[in-house]
């Protein structure tokens, strides 16, 4: 692989870890800075915002910029947000740099699968994508647990120092090793483009996302997807859900018209409404997990990273999981998982109050959380036919604003003075309002409708 792709990775990593860097650091925090708990807890809401609103805003200027510029661009927004975060003297001005780091988030990780495809020859593209997101795949477990490891040695501050070191190595990197000269699909002219471009870049696409839309989400597809709206078709093969979740859709192949009629249909929304409802409950409870381990629990900081290390591998297995149910049975998949969902927050009520019940719930629950991703992302292309792309990344801003809902929530019911044991239920509940929306969604919606040649065929 190219150098340049490996700053692509370090980048990738240091994107996904700051989703979920706070959550090891957030009683520091909060005493450091003299705030309660659930006013900490809102600096992932913060976060989970400025991805659904940074993505479409850096993915509409990715189209009239080169992609090294923007890639640029995004990782220096990255960087300067967490410098905000790390040397930001008060409270608001930390919640200035989460907000304005988790601009560059979602455009980021599209723009870099695309660009590091366009950088291998034709039979690497889906292996430079994949290379791409093992940084993420990689945060994903390693994430809190760094963070929470680095913030009890240093202090939390460090914890954003960490950030910026991998920021800035990113930056270094795609500053000397991305070629220049790279223009947009749109900026060249039909002789500099492709034959596969020029004919709107996207045979397959229909492939990916019809029949076999099914096929996304797990590490065995062979599906091209076109990410982050770019015009290059990408080999999706190798890809977790959680890389695809992020990834996104392109809005190419069927035209905008049909797009947007796509997402006007009910089944589409209620999937949306599902996966903001159904996932949202996943962060009400992490956010405020390390708290629960030292304050419900009775464990010493010590135990901290190796619980997060725990609930991470939990959320790899779930990845893999969710991805093979979707594969076979999506409705049901949907329905179960978010249902396992919702009972494993609530019976975290309790399993946190002892020391055995907490580790096994940690890795139950971190199985649960991630296992709902594929199935959730795979609904609503699956409801959107065979015009997937815009309804697709609506989905991604589905799931930032349910774990952004679920967060504030989880600090309402801490501030309020349930108990830091609350958001478990909380989140619970939040997870089955998002179970009942899809119940109704297949009673009233699914055994209605005939099958379209172009959904995802069920086994």
């Amino acid at each position: 692989m190219p150098v340049a792709v490996w700053a692509m990775v370090i980048g990738a990593f240091a994107m996904g870890a700051d989703e979920f860097i706070v959550a090891g650091v957030v009683r520091e925090i909060a005493a450091s800075l003299e705030v309660t708990i659930g006013a900490v807890g809102h600096f992932e809401s913060a976060y989970a915002l400025g991805v659904a609103v940074g993505a479409p805003l850096f993915a509409a200027l990715g189209t009239r910029f080169p992609r090294r510029s923007v890639l640029l661009a995004t990782t220096g927004v990255f960087l300067a947000g967490n410098l905000l975060s790390a040397l930001g003297p008060t409270y608001g001005v930390i919640m200035s740099g989460r907000v304005v780091s988790a601009m560059a988030h979602g455009a980021f990780l599209g723009i870099a699968a695309v660009h590091a495809a366009e950088l291998v020859d034709p039979a690497r593209k889906g292996r430079a994508v994949a290379t791409v997101f093992m940084g993420l795949t990689a945060s994903t477990v390693l994430g809190a647990p760094i963070g929470a490891a680095v913030g009890q040695a240093l202090g939390w501050r460090f914890t954003f120092w960490t950030l910026v070191v991998f920021g800035g190595l990113a930056l270094v990197g795609l500053l000397a090793f991305l070629p220049s000269g790279h223009r947009s699909p749109q900026q060249r002219s039909p002789q500099q483009r492709s034959p596969q471009q020029r004919d709107d870049g996207h045979h397959g696409t229909e492939h990916a996302h019809g029949h076999d839309a099914g096929e996304h989400g797990h590490g065995g597809t062979s599906a091209a997807h076109p990410a982050a709206g770019h015009g290059a078709a990408v080999d999706t093969d190798g890809l977790d859900a959680h890389a695809l979740a992020h990834l996104g859709g392109g809005g190419h192949g069927p035209s905008t018209r049909e797009q947007l009629v796509a997402l006007r249909r009910p089944a589409v929304w209620a999937a949306l409404l599902t996966t903001l409802l159904g996932y949202g409950g996943v962060f009400t409870s992490y956010v405020y997990i390390a708290p629960q381990y030292t304050e419900v629990t009775g464990l010493s900081e010590v135990w901290i990273t190796p619980l997060l290390l725990l609930f991470g591998a939990g959320l790899f297995l779930g990845n893999h999981l969710g991805g093979r149910l979707a594969d076979r049975w999506l409705v049901p998949s949907v329905l179960g998982t978010v249902a396992t969902l919702a009972a494993v927050l609530v019976a975290m009520t309790w399993l946190i109050q002892n020391t055995v019940t907490a580790v096994v719930g940690t890795l139950v629950f971190g199985v649960a959380a991630f296992a709902v991703v594929a199935p959730l992302q795979l609904r609503v292309m699956n409801a959107a036919g065979h015009a997937p792309d815009v309804a697709s990344a609506a989905n991604i801003s589905a799931f930032t604003l349910g774990s952004a809902l679920g967060i504030y929530l989880g600090g309402a019911a801490i501030d309020g003075g349930l108990g830091l044991a609350s958001v478990n239920w909380v989140g619970g509940l939040i997870s089955a309002t998002g179970l009942v929306i899809a119940v109704l969604n297949w009673l009233l919606v699914d055994r209605r409708q005939p099958h379209h040649p172009e959904a995802h065929h069920q086994h």
